[in-house]
């Protein structure tokens, strides 16, 4: 395969949301402790999240204002220096994240060297301030996210084997429809959010062509906290 292998992973409330007040009570910390073991267990070597997923998690938000730029840049991957072992890659295709450093950590874990995924109709600007900042970064298609060619850079100059895609639903929703998605995990909090307004484990656009996609349950286990992990395979036969 000339592409990492992708593993979905997220944590939902029964009702299936991905963000909202019930990841804050006692009854959800309880599940963590599991969730983090199972994490573990992909040895993946990156994880990958959407703009707004990175913003909350990674980032320092977004920038309020495109930054300047100061020459033309080209569009040619970047690739920084030095690297470490583990990866966060963000898909900012038109480059709004604030950054204030090339590494970050989250959850106890290592500091893992960040990756900027682009689209070629970025700011020069912002270019500029990867650069500052000695982030690397990388071109996958000239105003539409390529999701294949993303995969095929982040493995071939990263040498990415294993890659942890952790949303948001929209970001979810775009590589199973791209046929990029080969496991989905989903570890159940004991609890019912209602609100209809979060976001879904997958979210697709309101416009545009999409195809219905199955999934084969591959393994079921229940968690202390009274969690559930849920493992699935793409149905081929769909």
């Amino acid at each position: 395969m000339n592409r990492p292998y992708v593993i979905c992973h997220m944590q939902t409330s029964i009702d299936g949301r991905i963000s909202g007040k019930f990841f804050f009570t006692p009854a959800a910390e309880a599940v963590y402790e599991s969730d983090n073991e199972i994490r573990k267990s992909y040895k993946a070597d990156a994880i990958l999240n959407g703009a707004v997923t990175c913003a909350e998690i990674y980032a320092d938000g977004f920038l309020p204002t495109s930054p300047k730029a100061r020459e033309a840049m080209t569009r040619e991957d970047y690739l920084a220096e030095p690297h470490l072992n583990h990866y966060i890659v963000c898909v900012d295709t038109k480059g709004t994240l604030k950054w204030n450093g090339n590494s970050v950590s989250h959850r106890g874990g290592p500091p893992a060297h960040v990756i900027e995924v682009l689209t070629e109709d970025v700011d020069d600007g912002y270019l500029s301030y990867l650069r500052e900042l000695d982030i690397s970064y990388i071109f996958a298609g000239a105003e539409e996210l390529d999701i294949p060619l993303a995969l095929k850079k982040l493995k071939t100059l990263f040498g990415i084997e294993r890659i942890l895609l952790t949303g948001g639903g929209q970001m979810n929703w775009t590589f199973l429809q791209a046929d990029c998605l080969d496991e989905l995990n989903i570890v159940i909090l004991p609890m019912v959010d209602g609100n209809t307004k979060s976001a879904g484990i997958f979210d697709r656009p309101a416009s545009g062509a999409f195809a219905p996609a199955g999934f084969q349950l591959a393994q079921v286990e229940k968690l202390p906290g009274d969690g559930l992990w849920l493992k699935y395979i793409p149905d081929t036969k769909n």
